[in-house]
């Protein structure tokens, strides 16, 4: 389901081939490669191709989304910018440094990169509250990032918990965790629709 919902975002939003839009673009294009080669490794049990999988996807996912808050939301300096970038990268080298190892690729690196990303959103909330005007499209994209990092931290934080124990007791909180990155992709697709009428930042 989500990679349906990706790939006909994907091909509406190139069709369009509006320049403004190619942050989302590139966000919704990855996600897709991420999406499909995790669906791989579902299909195929390659357990190495998940873990590298996982590490990419923390690095993509900090990467990307600051340089769409960045062009979309609210102003970040070059130094801040920079110190993210760095992180992420490092972060990706340990990982992929644990995976050469044999060892599984740490989870708890994905809470510092979840906060960063909260951040962002909390910032565009506070923007919206001294300026007393807000998109629609670019708020409910907003939501949407706060709603899945906040609980994709939280996952992160107890992740030993939800792959040990019963599906029975944790199946509720991977389905939450579903539904709410399934409305973070169709919001950032309805976003990228609307992006050449949007004022931005």
């Amino acid at each position: 389901m989500i990679n349906l919902v990706l790939v006909v975002g994907v091909i509406a939003l190139i069709k369009e081939g509006i320049k403004a839009k190619f942050p989302v673009i590139v966000l919704l294009s990855g996600e897709l490669m991420l999406e499909f080669t995790d669906l791989i490794d579902r299909l195929m049990k390659l357990n190495t191709l998940n873990t590298y999988n996982y590490a990419l996807s923390q690095f993509f996912g900090l990467v990307i989304l600051t340089v769409v808050y960045n062009n979309y939301y609210i102003q970040l300096s070059r130094e801040i910018r920079g110190i993210v970038y760095c992180y992420a990268g490092l972060v990706l080298v340990c990982n992929m440094l644990y995976v050469q190892d044999g060892t599984f690729v740490t989870f708890y690196s994905n809470i510092i990169s979840c906060i960063v990303i909260c951040t962002y959103a909390a910032s565009y909330f506070m923007k919206i509250i001294r300026e007393g005007r807000a998109e629609r499209d670019l708020f409910i994209v907003n939501i949407f990032v706060f709603l899945f990092f906040s609980v994709e931290c939280l996952i992160s934080t107890v992740f030993n918990f939800l792959i040990s124990n019963h599906l029975n007791w944790v199946a509720p909180i991977w389905l939450f965790r579903g539904v709410l990155l399934l409305s973070f992709y169709i919001a950032f697709i309805n976003m990228g629709c609307g992006v050449g009428k949007i004022r931005t930042r």
